[in-house]
């Protein structure tokens, strides 16, 4: 369906619940609450470095009561595992399809829960366990106050196959809810805009900003177009959760979005490939504050890291020669690293500049770099859905048109 023949509400703003950035003693991160099926209130962080809404599942029950079933209309769908690298840290359920979920969600006055907008159909995570793959048959009842939102693209998102192997099979992934969000019924347009210097002190999340209006004042932000995908689907698990559906319950239709894979980059490292640039993908990952980078390309890269200098860019795709989309350098501490983890020389590097990076392994043949937050402290990061573009945009406070 073009987007064409569908009338969007207004972009809106979502409040964060403190100071994202800078804060004493604190890593910087974004962190909003959602209204759950419960009735209760819940505070998720926003986490572009997955994809889906991993909660409690007591938050998908009556009253957040687990002997009391789960609230109307959610259905359990199946087991699922997520499991942390490079921790092993596990956390063991269900996965539930949830009609809605109130986002930027406060109580008013009357005590009543009120929202900017909401978002659903969407496969949630519920999580009843946690647990080590050192330990496995350790499982610890699940932390009541953990919660991410999982809204990046190109992530390997958890999924269950219903009647797997059978022509009637349907397939549930985990869904981002930023990317099926609406107000009183109205549908925002599917994207999201992050930023350190928003319309407020705190920074802001905007959804519903169209490529037309990032790429135009006040943003004047600029785009790279995404590859399409079949979005991947993970293997079916088991764990002790009873996660089947009421007996005689027909499996319902399962929310589909479009999938998009990580976006185009190139690292440049002063020690490295006689420190040319090196084709690569970037993610702006706001779970972490510290970069990760393999270059397969390179041989023993790593070794010769202390005292480089990095720089991380997103070409201009309608030009090899046109200045890069995003552009921003770092320096390398010349100490040695601690853990396979090297520090940051901050006296040479921005606040852009990542808290530390860590060399990983290789999954493709060519480089990726995850930045972490800290470069949303000098770009705008854009993503639209609907058309597959990435953006960016120097960090300046503006307001919503």
């Amino acid at each position: 369906m073009s987007d064409t023949s569908i009338t969007y509400a207004s972009a809106v703003d979502i409040p964060v619940v403190r100071q994202p950035f800078n804060r004493q003693g604190q890593t910087n991160s974004l962190g909003i609450t959602i209204g759950t099926p419960s009735g209760l209130l819940h505070e998720v962080q926003v986490d572009t470095g997955s994809t889906g809404i991993v909660i409690p599942a007591a938050l998908l029950m009556v009253d957040g009561d687990t002997s009391k079933g789960l609230a109307a209309g959610v259905v359990s769908l199946g087991p699922a595992q997520i499991t942390y690298q490079p921790s092993g840290n596990t956390l063991a359920g269900c996965l539930y399809l949830v009609p809605s979920l109130a986002i930027g969600a406060a109580l008013n006055d009357s005590k009543q829960v009120v929202s900017v907008c909401e978002a659903g159909p969407l496969v949630v995570f519920g999580a009843q366990y946690a647990g080590n793959t050192s330990t496995p048959d350790v499982q610890n009842p699940v932390d009541a106050g953990m919660g991410m939102m999982g809204v990046g693209f190109g992530r390997p998102a958890l999924s269950y196959t219903a009647n797997a192997g059978q022509p009637d099979q349907v397939v549930y992934t985990l869904s981002n809810p930023f990317l099926s969000a609406s107000v009183n019924g109205q549908p925002l347009y599917p994207s999201y805009l992050l930023s350190s210097a928003g319309s407020g002190l705190n920074g802001y999340i905007a959804l519903g900003v169209t490529t037309a209006e990032f790429t135009a004042g006040p943003f004047n932000g600029q785009t790279v177009a995404l590859t399409s995908a079949k979005p991947p689907v993970t293997k079916n698990v088991t764990n002790s959760c009873n996660c089947a559906p009421a007996s005689g319950t027909p499996w319902p239709a399962a929310p589909t979005q479009p999938y998009w894979l990580t976006g185009p980059a190139t690292i440049a490292i002063s020690t490295a490939h006689d420190g040319l640039p090196l084709d690569a993908t970037l993610l702006l990952d706001t779970g972490v504050t510290g970069a990760m980078m393999s270059v397969p390309q390179v041989k023993n890269w790593a070794a010769t890291l202390g005292g480089a200098e990095i720089t991380i860019a997103v070409p201009n795709g309608s030009s090899p020669d046109a200045e890069p989309v995003m552009s921003y350098s770092f320096a390398i501490s010349s100490a040695a690293p601690v853990k396979g983890i090297f520090a940051i020389d901050t006296a040479l590097s921005t606040a852009a500049a990542p808290a530390s990076l860590e060399p990983v392994l290789p999954d493709s043949d060519i480089a990726y770099v995850n930045t972490g937050i800290n470069l949303l402290l000098a770009y705008n990061y854009f993503f639209d859905a609907q058309l597959g573009q990435l953006g960016f945009a120097t960090a300046a406070p503006v307001t919503l048109p």
